[in-house]
Parts: structure tokens; sequence; C-alpha cells
């Protein structure tokens, strides 16, 4: 069923049955762990009091081979032929007794008398430590590990002969068999892996219930240190190549100690069945609680899979409105509100759609990878394309552009920044061309992230041809009005030296009869002469006002300043970069503002006409001797070499829609203030023009450096 490969189920499900896991493995380990202490406890107080059983088993052996040997020890001391056999017989009723024995010498003195039974070795034993001891001591005496000439290991206990004066007369050594004193501890061992070991002072094992490790040393092992130091406690850890929990103590009668333990894992085996017990219950409580989390979770899922499958016919268009799914509970009472918000959807996508439908211009809305979402009428009557053409299909793909690279909207993409009132245009499907304005912003989602675009477009051809005609008509008025004034201001002037003229010619017929008539009417060609020239100059000179008209105090640095601010959003549109770098705070003159700015403001459009896509305008400013040189450079197109002599000339331009007078202008409203402007240039790598005004006074500035 689909409800069950559902990712709501398998979240839901998921999440129960890890709490579950998490419950039962908790309740599992925490059991395990308590058990497992018990048992360890339990374990270690048994290898304890079997150890305490044992060593006193152990030492009671001790005890009686120390009494055998007393009882022996005083024939010694009266020992003769006679008696001789007598005591021989008793020497083997005690080995006959006890199999523990492998044989007993008797010393007289520190002599080798007998050895019962009669043993031959192929060297003598090495003894004499333990007679040496018998000797000063004068009591019972417990050997560590030692090796027969035959390779037998043993251990001897010697007791010392003493006559009535209270002088050692010899001694009585048995040699024991380590083996059955392996399997005396063998028989106290915990279960079949138990293991029971008695140790010499010196670390070596003298018995074993695995009698392979007899002649083993366990000195430098852990439990070796602390028995060594005679301590009685209880240790986990690895000894005896397995690991294992033991009690470890002394046996006093002899410096000898006692170990007595079980491997852990025999130890735990009881708990093992319990952990497995435990296990499958655990195991069977998860299954049927996956079970009921898929019951339970499916009576959840299944009316909100409903929802989904609404939903989404809703929002591919097959479905106008939600069916109330019956649960009497939350799910209900959200199928309403989801059939409230659908309808309250479908008016505001309606009234939207007519407002975006009215609206007379071209708007576009496009996903974050240029994916057209909208496409409204104003942009059907423009581009001539259908909405069904374009929806969902990338507006970079669509042939409106010569170069893509020159489509607004990409570069708002790139930049990330608005672009207003960009003059474009678009080309149509009919390959129709269109002056238009554009208008293009990033849209962005709730957590400020961009999530597409719209793009406003607005057709300004039949307004492009309408302000063209009307600059044309108002050039041609301007002209006309010009030409008027001017052909009736030379009317004048040349109608007097006509008639001066011709009055010359009659007196110079008359041969000069007059004179003082000549001098007035050449008088009158002269005068109107220079008002001719007079009229000519001002018309060169257009709106020239006198040199020091309006000059005051004024700041170069924060005119170019201002200006730039005032310009910054033509700098914007046309994608150029400005950075200014000025040596001084100040730049005070003494000059126009309004013609300084206008200077300024000539160079400036110069630049960024001149630049045709993007690029940079570095503006820099440094002092020269009594002068501030101002530099403006662009990475325009530049100029030719051979025209770079002429950019000042009047109505001299380098771009077809140039009047000339721009840089014209500028020269002279420089000249007017003392300066002197020149350009310097590389074609196709741009243009510099600098500026030399006269410094207004002396002052100390503060130095720095500023970019923009």
């Amino acid at each position: 069923m689909k409800v069950f490969q559902s990712r709501l189920m398998k979240r839901y499900v998921t999440i129960v049955l890890v709490v579950i896991l998490f419950v039962l493995a908790s309740l599992y380990l925490i059991a395990i762990h308590v058990m497992n202490g018990s048992v360890r406890s339990q374990m270690e107080y048994r290898d304890e009091l079997i150890a305490k059983t044992l060593g006193n088993q152990t030492e009671n052996i001790f005890k009686n081979s120390i009494s055998d040997m007393r009882q022996v020890s005083p024939i010694v001391t009266n020992i003769d032929n006679k008696a001789e056999n007598a005591f021989h017989v008793e020497i083997e009723t005690i080995l006959a007794q006890d199999p523990l024995y492998l044989f007993i010498e008797v010393y007289k003195e520190n002599q080798l008398n007998q050895r019962i039974p009669n043993v031959p070795f192929s060297d003598f034993i090495e003894n004499g430590t333990i007679l040496k001891r018998l000797t000063w001591s004068q009591t019972s005496y417990i050997s560590n590990m030692m090796e027969l000439p035959d390779g037998r290991k043993t251990i001897a206990i010697a007791y010392p002969s003493i006559n009535e004066k209270g002088e050692f007369k010899g001694s009585v050594v048995a040699y024991l068999n380590l083996n059955i004193l392996s399997e005396h501890l063998q028989k106290f061992a915990i279960g079949e892996e138990g293991v029971n070991a008695i140790i010499d002072r010196n670390g070596t094992i003298i018995a074993h219930t695995d009698q392979s490790y007899i002649g083993k040393s366990i000195k430098n092992h852990e439990v070796g240190i602390h028995l060594q130091k005679e301590d009685i406690d209880i240790w986990n850890g690895e000894i005896f190549n397995k690991e294992m929990a033991i009690a470890y103590r002394p046996i006093l009668l002899g410096d000898i100690s006692l170990i007595v333990g079980e491997p852990i894992k025999q130890a735990l085996k009881p708990a093992r069945v319990v952990q497995s017990l435990l296990l499958q219950g655990f195991t069977i409580v998860f299954i049927i609680a996956i079970v009921l989390a898929m019951f339970s979770a499916s009576r959840v899922i299944l009316p909100v899979t409903k929802l989904i499958k609404h939903v989404q016919e809703y929002k591919v268009g097959k479905r106008k409105e939600f069916i109330k799914v019956k649960t009497n509970d939350e799910i209900e009472e959200l199928s309403i509100v989801l059939s409230e918000m659908a309808t309250e959807l479908r008016e505001k996508e309606r009234s939207m759609f007519y407002i975006l439908e009215s609206i007379p211009y071209c708007v576009i809305t496009t996903d974050k990878d240029g994916r057209i979402m909208t496409f409204n009428k104003g942009a059907e009557d423009l581009m001539l394309y259908s909405r069904e053409e374009v929806l969902n299909q990338l507006i970079f793909n669509l042939p409106i552009k010569h170069d893509i690279q020159e489509f607004v909207l990409l570069k708002t993409f790139n930049a990330g920044k608005s672009f207003e009132e960009v003059e474009s245009y678009i080309i149509d499907k009919e390959k129709g061309f269109h002056d238009v304005r554009i208008y293009a912003s990033l849209l962005k989602g709730e957590q400020n992230e961009y999530i597409g675009a719209i793009l406003v477009i607005r057709d300004v051809s039949e307004v492009k041809k309408l302000e063209e005609y009307l600059k044309q008509s108002e050039r041609l008025a301007s002209l006309g009005e010009l030409t008027a004034g001017i052909a009736h201001e030379i009317k004048n002037p040349l109608s007097i030296i006509q008639v001066a003229a011709e009055t010359i010619r009659l007196q110079i017929e008359d041969e000069f009869k007059e004179k003082e008539v000549i001098d007035e009417l050449t008088g009158d060609i002269l005068t109107a002469s220079d008002r001719m020239n007079k009229l000519l100059t001002d018309f060169l000179k257009l709106t020239k006002d006198d040199e020091y008209n309006n000059h005051v105090l004024t700041d170069l640095v924060m005119i170019t300043d201002e200006l730039l601010n005032l310009l910054r959003r033509k700098f914007n549109d046309a994608n150029i970069m400005v950075t200014t770098e000025y040596n001084f705070s100040k730049a005070p003159v003494l000059g126009d503002r309004h013609k300084l700015t206008q200077l300024l403001l000539n160079i400036f459009l110069n630049s960024i006409q001149a630049i045709k896509d993007e690029g940079n305008i570095h503006v820099a400013l440094k002092e020269k001797g009594a002068y501030w040189q101002l530099s403006i450079s662009d990475t325009g197109e530049g100029i030719r070499k051979e025209k770079l002599n002429w950019v000042f000339n009047p109505f001299y331009s380098t771009k077809p829609e140039g009047t000339g007078l721009g840089l014209s202008i500028a020269h002279e409203i420089i000249v007017q203030h003392g300066g002197k402007i020149w350009a310097e240039s590389v074609f196709s790598q741009g243009t510099t023009i600098h500026i030399e005004i006269l410094k207004h006074e002396e002052n100390e500035y503060e130095e720095h450096s500023v970019c923009g």
C-alpha cells in the first residue's frame, strides 16, 4: 500500500521504533549490568571462600608432613646398626601411607645417611641451603621449587634432629610429589575450567590444576607482585592465558601463597542464558511495538495522504476545492482550513491576474534560473509571443536581443542589484525593433534569499520619435530665430555701408568737392563695420560671461564630490566604477561655482559616452606649484593621436551625434579662470583630461587618500 511508502509513515514509525529500541536497549543493558554485577559479586565471594578453605586444607597438608618428619627425627640421634632396620621400616610405612612423598633423606650432621627408598641419582641433590638453614634455625623449613638430578621438580620439607642438650645432630628431608599436590588442588577447582595454584616465595608455581604450569614463574605479574607483599585480595584480569577472576592469599606456613580463580566466561555462563532469554523477550516486544506503531501511524497517515493528494491536484489545476476529511479531530479541522485558504487564494490569484493584465507595460517574472513564470498581455503585445510559448522557458533563450550580454536582467542576476529606467531595445518575434525603457529587480523570499526577478519593459519607440522630432523642431526654431536676428542686425549696417559707398562714389565723380562729407561717410563705414564685428564676436561667444562675474571662494573637492554624487545613477546604469584619489581634503579656488560645475559636467558626460559597456573613471587631485591639477581618466574608446589637438575646437566632435561644444565650452571656462586644460589619450585604452586652476591661498591641509 502507498500508505506504507509514505515519508511521514516512515518518519513516524522510525521515531517510535527508535524510542522503543532505546528504552528496550536501556532496560536490557541495565538488567545485564545488574546481573553481571551480581554474578561477579557472587563469583568473587565464592573465590574468596574457596581460597580460604583451600588455604586451610593446604596448610594442613604441610603441617601433616612436618608432623611426619618430626615423628622420625628423634631416631636420627639414636640411630645405630641395630635400630637401622626398624627406622627404615617406619619411614617406609610413612611413604606407603602418603603418596605425596617422592622419597625421604636422613642426614646425620650434614652428611646423607639414608635415602628411602634408595633412588640412585647421577648427581648430588642441591640442598645445601636447606641443611644450613636447619643448622642455625633448628626448626622446620619448606623450600622453594627445586629440580632433582633426574629432572623432576619438587619442594622439600625438612625437620631438624636435636639432642637433649639442644645440639643439632642431623635432619630429615622429605621431597614432595608436586603432581599429587596438584591433583589435590584439582579437587577444589571451581567448575571444569577453575584454576588453583600454589606459588613459592620466588613466584614460581609449585602446584597447579593444569600441571603443565608447574615450574613457571609469575614473579613479574601483577598478582605475583602482590603475593610477594603477602597481600590478600580479589583481582580480575588475564592470568594463565585466560581472562579470570581470582582470589589470592598467603599460606603463612612455609611462606608460600595460594591462588584460587575461575575464567570470567565460565562464571558468567549462567548469566548468558538469562541474557539470551531477555534478548528474546525484548525482540518479541519490539516486533509487537512495530506492528502497533504502523497500525497507529496508518490511522493518521491515511487522511494526511488524502489531503496531500488534494493539494497536488489543486496545484496542477485538477481540483478547485478541498473535500472535508471526516476524522473528528484536528486533521478534519485542517482540511476545512485548507479549503478556506484555497478559496481565498483563488480570489487573490484572480485579482492579481486582472491587475497584471491591466498594466499597459510588459511585465515578466522569472525564477532564480531565469525561467519565465508570468507573462502578461502587455508582454504578448510587445514581443508578439503568446503566453503558452514562453512559460517555463529560459528568458535568455528568447531572441529578443542581438547580444545576450546586453540583457539588463542578466546583469541584474550577475550584479545582484536593481536597474531603473535603463534605455535599451527589444526585438519582437517578427524581427521588429522597439526602443524601450527597462526596470529590473530581484525578488527575495522570507529568508532574504533570491527567488527570482521581475522585469518591466515600456515601449518608448513613439516617444523617442516625438522627442527627436521635438528636438529637431527646437533646433530649427532656434536656428531660424538666430538667423533672423543676425540677418536683421546685419541688414541695417549693410544698408548704411551701401549708401555710404554710393555717396563716396558720387563724391569721387565730383572730384572730391566735399572732403568732410567723405570723412563722415567713411567714418560711418568704420562704425558699421565695428558693429558687425562685435555682433559676430558675440555670436561666437554665445553664452560667455565676463571673466570675473560671480567669482567667489569655492572648494574644488566639494564641487567634484557633489557632481559625482548627482551622476551616480548614470554611472550605475552604465556599469561604471568611479574611484577618487585626493591628496588634500580641500582645494580652495576663486571662481564661478556654476561654471566650474558645467566644466566638470561636460568632461564627465564625455567620459560616460566614451565607455560603451562598462569601465572605470578615476579622478585624481594633486598640487602642482601654484596650481591645483585635477585629472579625470576613463577607460573608454580613446582618441586617435591625429584628432587629439582638435577636441577643444568648437563644433568638432568624434561622435556622430555630438555637437562639438562640450569641450570647447570647458576650454573657454578654464581660460576665464586663468587656468589651462589639455588631453592625453591612447586609442582603444582611454583618455585623461587634465585641468590646472590657480590656488587661492596657501594653507596646510590634511593629506589623505579616498577610494570611492
